[in-house]
């Protein structure tokens, strides 16, 4: 009992000092707020008469609803469809709150006619008084601000909801998550505040969502161009959030030349990290549902920026590497699992890598099937939910519930070199020595050859004493196997690879691939293991 007490306050330690004091303190002050009840707001500026306008078309994207099911107060969000009646059920408790947000982000406003817009806005408004936790939380507010601006529904009631619920976030924003939470807030200000220009306080509210947007540039997207989470999906709705910025402001707006550096570089990170199949890799929180198809995306960049975003191969500061070529693509995580102070969105997943053989997905990371704490949260955040080294079952960071991290720790000595058609990784990680001792030290080195068709991953444990080690692949679902002489022979479709362990025994097992929210498909992991240190795990891909 003692030695667990000690463990539990050990974690909190070790999560709490990474935070930022205002993030402790802000999130306290919020509960405190929350439960002294509403805020005293201004009064709506009398004949509101709101509307937006916008250089090109806006990037819209549901992937799950049609206007026929949305009609008939029917909704789907996570793979998850629930008939909420035509007199829609605005609070169904029993779906997992991120639902129960995506009911409340009004992202499938785009699907319906303006009658129908205006139906559905007055039905939430007439259920949704001020303040309610759920359908008033910070975060689903800013993004049904966003939605509601988008649609411009010309309704004196519908605009004095958009004006009064502008005024409440511009009082309640979410600086206790100095992350992309805060981002969108920001992006909700400068929405409402555009679209309501000279009424009321909607200066104050562009005043405050640019300053954001200044203050959390140069933190939030690293001089590479990656969003500091280090999640290829908010990236990608953290860019759309950019553009849309541009999208609206007036071109003579003093900031905007930061911001349109900030996107180009954003766009060349995001087409950088697309697979050639044109799905993002799926590095720490990511799916591919979520923000809009990459495509669509860089097609929105490129009418704003008026330039073609580039691809690139070494992102040193989100610690990413890439090979590419026509035959083969690969990334590399060589990077830190997060920002210290905000890891809710990271993976223990240092030196896990992603790989397409001709267009084909083939090694994959496992995504994100759910974000509430249980069994499936700990499995694609823990370090056998991807393609690297787990020693002793034990994760490379000490991930808990949904998005806590205590302990942690960084790789080092990251190299990478590509010439002509080869590239060469390596890097180095002692976090199992601080965590199991022994010295263990995990070194890993890959090389890729395209002339070859090879792919060449060497894993080097140092350290003594009795330790399983063990390099995980994972492979696409659609990947069939057969194991012979410590070989295993893979096949997609028409293309077909040899995987040869030259140290260690082979062996497989069954893992999880959540490439979309609620959807969970089985596919084999390839295992390479030593049961003693020191150990060399060494194998081939062949193409």
């Amino acid at each position: 009992m003692i030695k667990q007490f000690t463990s539990q306050v050990l974690r909190y330690f070790h999560t709490l000092r990474h935070l930022k004091p205002g993030q402790t303190a802000g999130r306290l002050w919020a509960m405190v707020k929350l439960r002294m009840g509403t805020p005293a707001l201004p009064s709506p500026p009398i004949s509101l008469q709101g509307k937006l306008h916008a250089k090109i078309a806006f990037c819209e994207h549901d992937p799950w609803n049609t206007r026929a099911d949305i009609l008939k107060g029917k909704f789907c969000f996570l793979h998850q469809i629930e008939s909420l009646g035509k007199s829609i059920d605005w609070h169904p408790r029993q779906k997992p709150l991120l639902w129960q947000f995506n009911l409340h982000y009004f992202q499938y406003l785009f699907l319906l006619k303006p009658d129908e817009q205006t139906c559905i806005c007055k039905a939430w408004i007439a259920d949704n008084p001020p303040a309610d936790p759920v359908s008033w939380h910070p975060f689903p507010l800013s993004l049904r601000i966003i939605q509601w601006c988008k649609a411009g529904v010309n309704d004196g009631e519908i605009q004095k909801s958009l004006y009064q619920q502008t005024a409440y976030l511009f009082r309640n924003m979410e600086t206790y998550h100095p992350g992309n939470h805060l981002l969108e807030n920001a992006r909700a200000l400068i929405f409402a505040g555009c679209f309501f220009k000279d009424y009321g306080e909607a200066h104050r509210w562009i005043e405050k969502g640019v300053s954001i947007y200044m203050k959390e540039t140069p933190l939030q997207i690293l001089k590479d161009g990656g969003h500091f989470e280090r999640s290829p999906m908010y990236h990608s709705l953290m860019l759309e959030g950019y553009l849309d910025i541009l999208n609206i402001l007036p071109d003579s707006f003093n900031t905007r030349t930061i911001l349109m550096d900030a996107a180009q570089k954003m766009s060349d990170f995001l087409r950088s990290m697309t697979h050639p199949d044109e799905s993002i890799v799926l590095f720490n929180d990511s799916t591919r549902e979520i923000a809009a198809h990459p495509q669509v995306l860089l097609a929105y960049a490129k009418k704003l920026l008026n330039q073609e975003p580039q691809q690139k191969t070494v992102f040193p500061d989100s610690g990413y590497y890439i090979h590419s070529t026509p035959a083969l693509f690969c990334v590399i995580d060589g990077g830190v699992i997060g920002p210290d102070f905000l890891p809710a969105h990271s993976h223990a997943d240092i030196f896990s890598y992603e790989l397409s053989i001709h267009k084909l997905l083939f090694v994959v990371d496992s995504g994100v099937y759910e974000y509430p704490s249980g069994k499936m949260r700990d499995y694609v955040r823990s370090t056998r939910a991807h393609n690297t080294v787990c020693v002793d079952g034990t994760d490379q960071a000490e991930c808990w519930k949904s998005f806590r991290v205590a302990r942690r720790f960084r790789p080092y000595d990251i190299s990478f070199l590509a010439e002509g058609t080869s590239s060469r990784f390596e890097g180095f990680f002692n976090g199992y020595a601080k965590m199991l001792g022994d010295d263990i030290l995990h070194q890993r080195s890959i090389r890729i050859e395209a002339e070859r068709k090879s792919i060449q991953v060497e894993d080097l444990i140092s350290g003594k004493g009795l330790h399983l080690s063990e390099s995980l692949i994972h492979l696409h679902p659609e990947v069939s196997m057969e194991i012979k002489n410590n070989k295993a022979y893979l096949r997609r479709n028409s293309v077909e690879a040899v995987f040869t362990a030259h140290q260690g025994l082979l062996s497989f097992e069954d893992g999880w691939y959540c490439p979309e929210f609620g959807l969970k498909q089985k596919n084999k992991v390839l295992i390479v293991a030593a049961h003693s240190l020191p150990a060399n795990l060494s194998y081939t891909l062949t193409y």
